[in-house]
């Protein structure tokens, strides 16, 4: 079996914040879960090994700094409870806040380069950190046992570069050019983006790396979660607040609502490009609170006992958010989207990601809920990438 050499770049990366994105959950997810051995930091000065040590040990540092191994409590739900009551809630305490010296200690562990990397070795990248120079792979033109698989999620920097930080596009371009130089293969999360891929390479005159849909997975917390014990009954949108997400068009349905909205939450941290969300949300509107560093027990919990989870995202590679709801059995109000279409079509009402009228009707008339519906665990998809990993 070839052995899989996690990167760990944004577990390091991400422990700057006080919770993490769905792409460092994802790290964190393989460095625990792949059988023990190395990890891989791709750092400024090339790719550096991680011995399995020091890989548990970063795990162990995210884990705590993102509250992983907890399942929320009075205190964190705290404001939750106040904010459904009609009360003005105080904030949750914050955890403590580091900065990038909680990566830093990290460093002198990582001196060894990844070209003595195990025989025969894997590595795999699903977190696009430094991608963009291509020669952070060059340790293999001294070992061609090695291989490279790369988890590509999306191209949507590439198709509406107004949703993302300037310069977004031209990184996700390079990005996409050195998965097909370097990677022997791709995996994405749904068929749409791997059929982007392919047309992108046939524009580009790239050579084309083997592509494999992996469907994403989704933590079993979700299912086993117990729901908080709130009365009052919410809706849930979770994701970095940024353009695409599209919480524009849920504030302007609230709005429309008026005295009949129900309580939403927002689960995520702010992001870029969306300064007039920022200043409707600075605004304290009545029925809506803002809840940026939850812990994923507490998220968990919030989604199992959600009236339903809103995705209105004008375009997603994959949207684990909405799997996340679905394996708990909440249902789902969602965009009407060809990824969302592709994956969550039976499972999700689907409406247009624009029609602030048709989202407050849905949400007033929202999906009973239904059975738990997982399309894929984390143990499928570990030996998904495992089988990747040995045929390539």
């Amino acid at each position: 079996m070839r052995p899989l050499v996690p990167d760990l770049s944004r577990l390091l990366t991400g422990l700057r914040f006080p919770a993490p994105t769905g792409v460092e959950t994802l790290e964190l997810g393989l460095a625990q879960r792949l059988p023990a051995g190395p990890g891989l930091a791709l750092t400024p000065w090339g790719a550096r090994i991680a011995g399995p040590a020091t890989r548990a040990r970063i795990a162990d540092a995210a884990t705590r700094r993102w509250r992983e191994d907890a399942d929320g409590d009075d205190a964190e739900f705290a404001p939750v409870a106040a904010f459904l009551r009609g009360e003005t809630p105080r904030p949750a305490p914050p955890p403590p806040t580091r900065s990038l010296l909680a990566a830093a200690r990290f460093v002198p562990r990582l001196l060894t380069p990844a070209s003595r990397l195990p025989q025969g070795a894997a590595t795999l990248h699903v977190g696009f950190f430094r991608l963009e120079r291509a020669g952070i792979f060059d340790f293999r033109r001294r070992r061609p046992d090695l291989r490279v698989i790369v988890a590509f999620h999306d191209m949507l920097p590439l198709d509406h570069p107004e949703w993302f930080r300037p310069g977004e596009d031209g990184l996700h371009h390079a990005r996409l050019e050195t998965a097909l130089g370097h990677a022997d293969a791709i995996a994405v999360p749904a068929a749409p983006v791997g059929e982007a891929i392919a047309a992108f390479a046939v524009r580009t005159g790239a050579r084309t790396p083997r592509v494999e849909v992996i469907d994403l997975p989704v933590a079993a917390r979700f299912a086993e979660a117990q729901p908080a014990a709130f009365v009052t009954p919410y809706f849930l949108v979770g994701g970095t607040i940024e353009p695409r997400k599209n919480h524009a068009v849920l504030l302007e349905a609230w709005r429309r609502m008026g005295p009949l909205a129900p309580k939403l939450l927002i689960a995520g941290r702010r992001g870029w490009r969306n300064e007039a969300v920022f200043k409707a949300l600075d605004a304290r509107p009545a029925n809506i609170l803002e809840l940026p560093a939850l812990s994923s027990g507490a998220l968990a919990r919030l989604v199992k006992g959600a009236a339903a989870v809103l995705s209105p995202s004008l375009d997603e590679g994959y949207g684990l958010p909405v799997g996340e709801a679905l394996s708990a059995g909440t249902p789902v109000i969602a965009a009407d989207t060809p990824v969302y279409r592709n994956l969550w079509g039976g499972a999700a009402r689907l409406i247009g990601p624009r029609d602030a009228d048709a989202w407050a009707a849905a949400v007033l008339n929202p999906p009973p809920r239904a059975a738990p519906f997982t399309r894929t665990d984390w143990p499928t998809y570990v030996s998904a990438l495992t089988a990747l990993a040995g045929s390539v």
